[in-house]
């Protein structure tokens, strides 16, 4: 009878964690795996020059181009690593930035067409980012792995690095961007030659714009440009007694004006013949959409 009995408690511990393997097993294979963070490909370049108007040839900007070329290699610490071990489902010895086929490397890249030129003398290593000190990154492959700058055993199979170079070439500037490069050209010589502003018809409507408010506005109605609204103007700021009466229409005057640099220009030329800021003064910068213009109308005053 005790024997009997101590069989069956062990065939019911048996059971037991028969059954408590099972269900850890099955809690094993549900378990949701957990998602692996993608490393992107478009990793962050150095800070571009601001496109620049040249100021020998103000119809013309420069605008400003990174180009990308990443190097890939397969192997170990171990034996080394060489892009002539790359398998067959990895990427090719050189990619562009998107990672795709390139035939060309870094001695035989070519610009796009004769107007770019390169700014750099030759193709540089990214060092930005999660590198090793020759700024290559390491992956257990090249698709779907998370990259890393130092080396992991088991975890580097493959690496990669970046290649820079940057460009640049010359754009025509658009019409109405010359127009506003011409209109602050314009208002910069005002104070310097009071008898620079041409003899035309613009010329003598200026002595009757003094006594007629508006007259003056009419003027500034009737041009197609702002840079012969800023001619008008600034032959009327020369007059040093009517800076008085520009500053009672001052908001009339800056409705006219279409483009903010043309309104930046004017309250700073009209701001020269003031002693002090008062409210009338300060109201009209408000009228400026930007802080920036506002600061150095403030800062110059």
């Amino acid at each position: 009878m005790t024997e009997s009995s101590s069989i069956s408690d062990a065939a019911a511990v048996v059971r037991q964690r028969s059954l408590r393997v099972r269900k850890t097993l099955r809690d094993l294979v549900n378990k949701p795996k957990p998602q692996k963070q993608q490393n992107n490909l478009t990793l962050p370049l150095p800070h571009l020059p601001d496109d620049q108007q040249q100021e020998s040839n103000p119809s013309v900007r420069e605008e400003y181009v990174y180009d990308i070329l990443y190097e890939c290699q397969r192997g170990s610490w171990v034996v080394g690593y060489s892009s002539k071990t790359l398998l067959q489902f990895d990427p090719n010895p050189w990619c562009d930035a998107d990672m795709q086929y390139t035939p060309m490397d870094t001695t035989t890249y070519q610009l796009p067409d004769p107007t770019w030129q390169w700014v750099t003398k030759e193709w540089m290593v990214d060092m930005s980012g999660d590198v090793d000190e020759a700024g290559w990154q390491y992956a257990l492959k090249f698709h779907g792995a998370v990259w890393h700058g130092n080396y992991k055993h088991f975890r580097s199979f493959v690496r990669r690095r970046r290649w820079i170079r940057l460009r640049r070439r010359f754009v025509p500037v658009e019409k109405d961007q010359q127009e506003t490069h011409d209109n602050e050209q314009q208002l910069i010589n005002v104070d310097d030659n009071d008898s620079g502003f041409p003899q035309s018809s613009s010329s003598s409507s200026s002595l009757q714009v003094l006594d007629n408010p508006q007259h003056l506005k009419e003027e500034l109605i009737k041009c197609r440009l702002d840079r012969e609204r800023l001619r008008i103007l600034g032959q009327v700021v020369s007059k040093g007694s009517a800076s008085d009466q520009l500053m009672q229409q001052v908001q009339e005057i800056l409705g006219t004006l279409q483009y903010e640099s043309s309104k930046r220009q004017f309250l700073e030329q009209l701001f020269k013949t003031r002693s002090e800021l008062g409210l009338e003064e300060k109201h009209a910068l408000q009228s400026l959409r930007f802080y920036t213009d506002t600061q150095a109308i403030l800062d110059a005053f």
